[in-house]
């Protein structure tokens, strides 16, 4: 099976070859788990992956922990065909998955400047389980440069890898109306 740096459009044209490659969504919150579902939908192996073991625990049981029109379905669904599981485990995650999408928040400290602490934790995590081939994408919101510095330097130093030649590393932030995530990530993604 080629690397997920090594797929072609052909690779990935039907469910059932989908299924070979597993996707880790790092936050499981009103961005991320409609896009780690959506995943699941296309035919992925889908982990997501959250800090509040509530929330972890809430979806291994087939439950939202919030409400979005369709999302408790397509839990339920996932979970039941065994295409979605969720865990607090970041790093066992990114050392199973081949694609890897951070869809946590950023925060914004009392000075108004955005607070990474939140990105560089589980990269630091995602980076001492990484393996060569798989690719990390930044779907948060970060300011220009997060991900060629902060992001890059983290997985490189954590993992022993290189970004460009080991793994792939890309930036590609999610827009999309809180309770019409669904939607919105299905009609612009």
């Amino acid at each position: 099976m080629p690397t997920a740096m090594m797929i072609e459009k052909v690779t990935l044209d039907a469910p059932e070859k989908r299924r070979k490659f597993t996707v880790g969504v790092i936050g499981c919150g009103r961005i991320g788990l409609p896009t780690a579902c959506l995943f699941a939908e296309a035919g992925f192996k889908v982990i997501g992956v959250d800090v509040n073991a509530r929330t972890v625990d809430l979806l291994n049981k087939s439950r939202a922990p919030f409400s979005e029109t369709g999302l408790r379905d397509l839990i339920e669904k996932h979970v039941k065909n065994g295409s979605f599981r969720a865990t607090t485990n970041i790093r066992e995650t990114a050392s199973v998955s081949d694609i890897i999408l951070f869809v946590v928040p950023t925060p914004i400290d009392k000075k108004k400047k955005p607070e990474y602490s939140t990105i560089e934790r589980p990269c630091k995590e995602v980076g001492l389980g990484l393996r060569a081939g798989s690719i990390v994408v930044v779907a948060s919101t970060t300011g220009p440069g997060t991900t060629e510095t902060l992001v890059k330097e983290t997985l490189e130093n954590a993992s022993g890898l290189k970004a460009g030649v080991d793994f792939g590393l890309a930036h590609s932030p999610t827009r999309a109306a809180p309770g019409r995530v669904l939607k919105d990530l299905a009609i612009y993604a």
